[in-house]
């Protein structure tokens, strides 16, 4: 609650540039909880010249709350941008609490881009708790339409997308899209598959889902 409540008044006291604000619902199936739906509320700040913070909450119909904030440092280049960012994040589903904390690096360009980092984990409730001492964290993603300004689209794989993070073998592939209607007002439309068991013997069905949100930016 605290780092969703810092996020929300960052997003209404922040002036500086390429600031976002994004209300979305995720519906989708997975082989565990069938059907969902989810409501999240997703924040991309700027604080002058290096600093930037991602982040947010979401509450699914399973009954899963996720909150998530991932503070940067940044360096801009000529051609893209490098950053040092720290992740949390914090999951609970029914009596079960999961806190993960880490450290990567983020690189930008305008074709390319993605993070690598590590984070540690630690899950349970009543009945004990789990320790994960070290999970590695990855994204890589292709502008599209890198030259087209109100309009972009990527693809993604990724173990980190926002709300869900998930160990190394367990990846999502996501197609993702904004189209701006003017300087503020957008749309967002992504789809995302997640398979199980990726990178060993069995590569079956776990997760699908369509995404859809507005987004504020100024």
């Amino acid at each position: 609650m605290i780092i969703t409540l810092l996020l929300v008044f960052g997003a209404i006291s922040s002036r500086a540039q390429e600031n976002e604000l994004m209300l979305g619902v995720r519906a989708g199936h997975n082989v565990a909880f069938g059907g969902f739906a989810a409501l999240s509320l997703e924040t991309n700040l700027t604080f002058g010249q290096c600093f930037n913070i991602r982040g947010g909450a979401q509450y699914s119909t399973i009954g899963k709350t996720t909150l998530e904030a991932r503070p940067s440092y940044v360096y801009n280049f000529s051609r893209g941008s490098l950053s040092v960012e720290a992740l949390i994040n914090y999951a609970r589903l029914s009596s079960t609490n999961n806190l993960a904390a880490g450290a990567g690096i983020a690189f930008s360009s305008k074709w390319v881009g993605g993070n690598a980092g590590y984070y540690y984990r630690v899950y349970g409730g009543a009945g004990g708790r789990v320790v994960e001492p070290f999970n590695i964290y990855y994204e890589l993603y292709a502008n599209l339409l890198p030259m087209i300004d109100n309009w972009d689209l990527q693809l993604v794989i990724t173990n980190n997308d926002i709300f869900e993070l998930e160990r190394h073998f367990q990846p999502s592939f996501i197609a993702q899209s904004r189209y701006y209607l003017g300087e503020h007002v957008g749309l967002s439309l992504g789809v995302g598959c997640k398979p199980a068991g990726m990178f060993n013997m069995s590569a079956d069905y776990y997760q699908s889902y369509i995404k859809l949100g507005v987004c504020y930016r100024w």
